[in-house]
């Protein structure tokens, strides 16, 4: 079925009446231009009248290698016409068990085991469900609470959603949530503790880190009880791209190390984008064998299929070993867990990102864009702009002096998207945070075209009064 054999009007009539789309206002979307994408070239996506949009934030944070990658492609249906899928229950499969062995080799040495399945929000019920009951197994019934932080976000299961802590997204859906502690986000901008004027500030003097201190109170305080602490590595994505402090998880490695508690870092966002692979390849955490369940997903395909992986130690493994009377097992599973197409996708991406080196090699380029993007500080409406890799948080703010948000339904985030959009820049802002992560392969030049029309958006909304 192809597109050309319906009228533009049709498409967009069933975009509207039949979709029901993720994390939109179905309403005013009804009652707008849906933008309608029928290809993808490079770092661009097409739609349906042709037009390119550069594709800022890659497809929501898993394009690595731009759209069409023909090596992918090729690995996709090459496996597509050998076998589609067969289970992962009680036998296993040859991409599987290639793709498993790739990343034990390719991951910090304490990882030798893979658990596998389809997106990011499953990897984290998985992990939280494995370090739970690897507790029961080893006889610490009364662990029952975890650990994370207020406005982290680690998907939209309910699993999920209890060990996150975003109000926006799952306030509603509080009674449904499983219980545990959060402490407050390390939001350096807004910070409860230090009044700094922006990120690049606080990094720039340092701090006491008493949010850290908080973090250490808590898991102390609580610490019989804990099962696990979960964090999102390096990066809070869906708050606003909210660095952590550096420093921050290192010192919450080193507690759990000390009280034996299990640490699982959400990597599912952050892999590849930070200017190294894996945010746990750090020095810090290596000398610890810390974290010790580790989430995979997004970019791990390219973008290309949905895959996640979660990954632990043989520590962990080890505890759901037993004789069948013993019914040791990780209850858990998924049925297109191991899918062999999507494995030949991840196979040939992992191919891609060792014969490359792409996530260290960009870091030239993550430096140009860093210090481009520093020219958006003259905007009065420009409070912090928080840099990490290839993850950008631009926030808006009404009065810069005090860092007074935009009233949410003023959207000051979406009007500068629609201008960007009408520029040829796709992004997906989130509340008055304009959201950027890009391709791996992103261009120099194409880096300073999208800073560029960041700052003449910014600027002729400012000049219309709209800003």
């Amino acid at each position: 079925m192809k597109s050309e054999n319906y009228s533009k009007n049709d498409l967009e009539k069933w975009d509207k009446e039949y979709v029901w789309h993720p994390f939109t206002q179905m309403k005013e979307y009804r009652e707008g231009k849906p933008l309608l994408i029928e290809s993808g070239e490079g770092i661009y996506l097409i739609d349906v009248d042709g037009k390119k949009y550069m594709d800022a934030v890659s497809s929501i944070w898993c394009n690595f290698f731009g759209h069409s990658e023909k090596r992918i492609a090729d690995a996709i249906s090459k496996q597509a016409l050998n076998i589609g899928h067969s289970t992962q229950l009680g036998c296993g499969n040859v991409p599987s068990a290639i793709l498993a062995k790739r990343y034990v080799d390719f991951s910090p040495e304490q990882f030798k085991k893979v658990f596998f399945s389809e997106d990011g929000a499953e990897a984290i019920e998985i992990a939280v469900k494995m370090a739970f009951e690897y507790c029961k197994l080893k006889g610490f019934t009364n662990k029952t609470k975890f650990v994370s932080v207020k406005e982290g976000y680690h998907g939209d299961t309910v699993g999920a959603m209890s060990v996150g802590g975003s109000e926006l997204f799952h306030g509603c859906f509080e009674p449904l949530l499983f219980e545990g502690y959060h402490a407050s986000a390390p939001y350096c901008y807004r910070c409860k503790y230090c009044n700094f004027k922006n990120t690049d500030e606080r990094n720039k003097q340092g701090c006491e880190m008493k949010c850290l201190k908080e973090m250490e109170d808590l898991i102390r305080t609580n610490k019989d009880e804990i099962f696990c602490v979960i964090l999102e590595a390096g990066v809070m994505g869906s708050a606003g791209m909210i660095p952590y402090p550096k420093g921050y998880i290192e010192g919450v490695a080193k507690i759990c190390k000390k009280l034996n508690i299990i640490l699982i870092l959400d990597e599912i966002a952050t892999f590849g984008r930070l200017g190294r692979a894996f945010y746990s390849d750090m020095d810090e955490l290596k000398e610890l064998e810390k974290p010790d369940i580790l989430c995979l997903g997004k970019g791990i395909t390219g973008g290309y299929l949905p895959l996640a992986l979660t990954l632990a130690t043989d520590e962990i493994y080890n505890a759901f070993l037993g004789s069948f009377d013993e019914c040791k097992q990780l209850f858990h599973g998924h049925t297109y867990a191991g899918n062999q197409i999507i494995c030949a996708s991840a196979i040939e991406t992992l191919n891609i990102l060792e014969e490359t080196n792409i996530c260290e090699e960009i870091r030239p380029n993550i430096k140009l864009l860093h210090e481009n993007l520093d020219k958006l500080k003259e905007f009065p409406c420009v409070g912090d702009i928080r840099k990490s890799g290839y993850m950008i948080g631009i926030e808006l703010v009404k009065d810069k002096e005090t860092k007074e948000p935009y009233e949410y339904s003023y959207k000051a985030g979406y009007k500068v998207a629609g201008r960007l959009l009408e520029k040829g820049i796709y992004i997906r802002p989130i509340g008055n945070t304009l959201i950027f992560v890009l391709p791996l392969i992103i261009k120099p030049e194409e880096i300073k075209l999208l800073t560029e029309k960041i700052y003449e958006s910014i600027s002729e909304l400012l000049d219309e009064k709209v800003l």
